[in-house]
């Protein structure tokens, strides 16, 4: 693991880069800072460790405010804009092939936001939303997505409503993949491998 400091638009951002040899990169954006979201919570790093064993490279990092990261909390914007900076960086820097996104909650946000920034400079072959928090951020200023997408949510979710994102997915165009795990609450407590195999069997045909 490579330990990074990238420079954002209000300071310097604690990244984290893990290089397995490939010309791939996924990109991954954590929960909300202000609920002790880190690119270190345990979502974040298990969907890292199932890219990387399917031979993509993985970039964490942390928000303005955030551990090492620099700056206080952007409101949201603030924080889309520390995911572009460091999608940038990684574009200039690490030259990928194809630059993969995902987020985690808040993150999921971000992650959908950075892609809609993101317009040239960049084949973005997928973007995975995991819990994606559509009652609380402005997805509508996301969507449609326009790179192949997939939703993945847990089905006793105690703080995403699921109902909301089931409802959310039905109507998007173009349509998005809506993976659902029976037994996952929000933070995939016990089911983190069912997780990694769910992740395995959704990108192996894109690898």
């Amino acid at each position: 693991m490579e330990s990074l400091m990238i420079e954002g638009p209000v300071g310097q951002l604690e990244a984290a880069y893990h290089d397995v040899g490939s010309d791939d990169v996924l990109l991954i954006c954590h929960p909300h800072p202000l609920y002790q979201g880190t690119m270190n919570n345990k979502v974040v790093t298990y969907t890292g460790k199932t890219y990387m064993d399917l031979g993509v490279n993985v970039m964490r990092f942390n928000y303005r405010g955030v551990g090492k990261s620099e700056g206080e909390y952007g409101e949201v914007s603030g924080e889309v804009q520390d995911g572009v900076a460091v999608a940038r960086w990684l574009i200039e820097h690490k030259q990928p092939k194809r630059l993969f996104l995902a987020g985690f909650s808040f993150g999921a946000y971000i992650a959908a936001a950075i892609v809609q920034e993101l317009q040239s400079g960049v084949t973005i072959p997928h973007l995975l939303l995991i819990a994606p928090s559509v009652d609380n951020f402005p997805f509508d200023t996301v969507t449609p997505f326009t790179v192949p997408s997939s939703v993945i949510m847990g089905e006793q979710d105690e703080v995403v409503s699921f109902a909301s994102v089931e409802e959310w997915v039905e109507g998007l165009y173009p349509p998005v993949q809506f993976i659902t795990l029976r037994e996952a609450t929000h933070f995939f407590h016990g089911q983190l491998v069912t997780l990694r195999d769910e992740l395995k069997e959704l990108l192996d045909p894109i690898l």
